[in-house]
């Protein structure tokens, strides 16, 4: 997602959280529903948002839980994550897994039908579902990815009962969390990896078997492919455009002990030691990079980079296994990132699909039901062998034949389990103020010699500001 974009994304949360509070309070038939928090975006089913939740500050868990409907009923939801593609494509192994949803939902709900609806991603999801919201006419269930937090402030999600959120994975459901209670379920999720292009790593004259295992080791093995490679071949691809590069920077901000804030988000610091530490370590790796790709603000094209045979090594998602290989990356290996020499492992939640229930759901015990039918190993294990996705469920994530399509996915299994990995901040106030502050910090980095510490300084004052 581009910064811009995000900023006003950002920025409508709170804007329209205002909005909902009002029309909210003239609403008094709420009933509970359940949330979903996979994608920046929020989705809400029909009815409405009881005045005591919201503006009292009830989270809505000690609802009394609507029985099921006795009639046949309809089920919202808006997503096209489910299973990879839409019902229309008639995509016969999203077929299967729409048919495996729907026979678990008939199980307690018979003649129940559920429409699926593609309403976006990002943005434009978002914006829709906040519209639903102050219309009073939200979805029942939706997913995201950002801001479930937000949403569930405002008191308009379900909270998930402990017995489904336990299935999932600690880091991808930590984005899921308001108050110490999760309000979404993470379907699918992601952390940062090494990729590393062997066919490159061998004509540069590294070993294609030994990806580097330190930030030295990364940064001499770099150095050696931009300069065996003679203008062919280059060391590392640095991103830099927006949230992407702040989310691909993150993981060694917190390897070096440093971050974006503190544990709590409440106060930024952006001026630390070790943040400066991590960001000058990131301009020399930068400076193996083929002239102007830190300026690239195409993902596609930036990452082809590496598919193409043009860059050693890059850092990207668990996307990237069937991505990659679509693109010509057919020779490519994952690592878990390298660290500093005195430093800690430490990595960041991405690409974390989370699914939610709005509270004003008409049908809130099927929304529930439907989360949990996600939350599930079987589901995720259909839904990751279909699409090479890392699940979030644990158990799902040893399945058989999803590592022997994709044996790379170890990678990640093990870095989910073994490093401490959280998603990024959600500022308490004025976030696309304090992400722009920080992209500024985050470009003179990578593209400039000015000063590191001069543009942490600058991005702090601006960020204190925007706090007060």
């Amino acid at each position: 997602m581009k910064g811009s974009k995000w900023f006003s994304a950002i920025l409508s949360i709170f804007l329209v959280s205002t909005l909902v509070l009002a029309a909210c309070s003239d609403n008094s038939n709420g009933s509970g529903n359940k949330n979903n928090a996979a994608a920046a975006n929020g989705s809400a089913a029909s009815g409405n948002v009881s005045d005591t939740a919201v503006n009292s500050g009830n989270d809505g868990s000690d609802d009394a839980t609507a029985a099921p409907a006795a009639e046949p009923f309809e089920l919202t939801v808006w997503s096209h994550n489910v299973a990879n593609a839409m019902p229309e494509a008639n995509d016969p192994t999203a077929a299967q897994i729409y048919d495996y949803i729907q026979k678990k939902m008939e199980e307690k709900f018979p003649g129940i039908t559920i429409k699926y609806i593609d309403k976006g991603w990002a943005d434009t999801l978002r914006q829709a579902i906040m519209v639903a919201v102050m219309g009073g006419n939200p979805p029942d269930v939706a997913d995201g990815e950002d801001f479930i937090p937000e949403f569930a402030r405002i008191g308009a999600l379900l909270e998930v009962p402990q017995d489904v959120a336990s299935q999932l994975a600690p880091g991808p459901m930590k984005a899921a969390m308001h108050d110490g209670k999760p309000y979404a379920v993470a379907q699918m999720t992601g952390v940062f990896s090494l990729v590393y292009n062997k066919d490159v790593m061998a004509k540069v004259g590294l070993d294609p078997n030994t990806p580097p295992k330190t930030w030295d080791e990364w940064l001499d093995m770099s150095k050696k492919a931009t300069e065996n490679g003679k203008g062919a071949y280059y060391g590392t691809i640095v991103q830099n455009m927006g949230l992407g590069g702040a989310f691909r920077l993150a993981p060694f901000m917190r390897q070096a002990g440093g971050d974006f804030t503190t544990a709590d988000w409440s106060a930024v610091t952006f001026d630390s030691p070790e943040n400066l530490k991590a960001l000058t370590f990131l301009r020399e790796l930068a400076k193996t990079s083929p002239p102007g790709s830190t300026s690239m603000t195409d993902e596609g094209q930036f990452f082809n980079l590496l598919n193409s045979g043009k860059v050693a090594f890059a850092v990207n998602g668990p996307w990237h296994i069937a991505w990659g290989k679509q693109m010509g990356c057919t020779n490519c290996g994952f690592a878990p990132l390298p660290v500093p020499e005195d430093g800690n492992t430490g990595n960041v939640i991405v690409g974390n699909t989370l699914f939610y229930a709005l509270k004003q759901s008409k049908h809130p015990e099927a929304a529930l039901e439907f989360l949990e039918i996600l939350a599930s190993k079987e589901y995720q294990e259909m839904e990751a062998n279909a699409t090479g996705r890392l699940p979030a469920n644990m158990e799902a994530g040893k399945n058989a034949q999803l590592l022997q399509t994709y044996p790379e996915l170890q990678v990640f299994n093990d870095i989910v389990a073994n490093e401490e990995s959280a998603p990024l901040p959600v500022y308490p106030k004025n976030g696309p103020q304090i992400w722009e502050a920080w992209y500024k910090a985050q470009d003179i980095t990578l593209t400039t010699d000015k000063p590191i510490e001069d543009a942490l300084k600058e991005a702090q004052k601006t960020a204190e500001e925007q706090l007060k």
